[in-house]
């Protein structure tokens, strides 16, 4: 069988955009955290001493939220399973966004000047 040059084009594309979804699929959200533990995060992170190079040099930068005061949080989410955008898809949103995942976020406060304030590390259970 012969195939014009835009069936090539087309399954070609259709290869691309398939690789695409399956790279997509493999990154669930914040993984660097997936393992994160509390003695970790006292050891990693100190009040006071870690700056935000020191976050991102670890951890990478989070989702930002800026103060008007110049202070700023840093926000990590990371739920096993899909990752987090599936559940915007329709229809299988409806499934996947009824599965019971456990969540472990982490949420830092930083000053002005860039150091570390406070940080916030908790596991939230799966819910049904």
């Amino acid at each position: 069988m012969i195939r014009s040059d835009g069936a090539r084009a087309a399954g070609r594309f259709t290869r691309l955009l398939a690789c695409a979804a399956l790279a997509a699929c493999s990154t669930i959200d914040d993984a660097r955290i997936a393992r994160l533990d509390d003695a970790q995060a006292q050891s990693l992170l100190a009040p006071g001493r870690t700056t935000e190079a020191d976050v991102r040099a670890a951890l990478g930068e989070g989702r930002v939220v800026h103060f008007r005061s110049g202070w700023e949080t840093w926000h990590y989410e990371y739920r096993a399973g899909l990752a987090k955008g599936w559940d915007d898809v329709p229809f299988i949103g409806l499934v996947t966004s009824r599965s019971a995942r456990p969540t472990k976020e982490l949420v830092l406060l930083f000053d002005a000047g860039g150091t570390l304030r406070r940080y916030a590390l908790q596991q939230v259970p799966p819910t049904r």
